[in-house]
């Protein structure tokens, strides 16, 4: 499943079901015909880690940047963005 995130950004969601439940949330840019990995996050529930992949598209939608993605701590720690 992908969520646009706008600003050349996509969020994926991918289950992965030969390997157990594991469910995995990726960040990419896009530029022209590639496209770069952000950050990879993994999850054992199909609604955290939807959960996950909508509160990450809409940090990136609002203002949200790839740095503090990346430079975040381990677990759950999104941000909204100031409005």
């Amino acid at each position: 499943m992908r969520i646009p995130a706008g600003n050349n950004y996509v969020v994926e969601l991918e289950h992965i079901g030969k390997h157990g439940t594991t469910w995995i949330v990726r960040v990419y840019r896009k530029a022209f015909l590639f496209k770069k990995r952000i950050s990879s996050d993994w999850f054992l529930d199909e609604s955290q880690a939807k959960t996950f992949a909508e509160h990450l598209a809409n940090e990136l939608k609002y203002g949200g940047s790839p740095a503090g993605i990346r430079e975040r701590k381990p677990g759950w720690t999104l941000h909204r963005a100031p409005h």
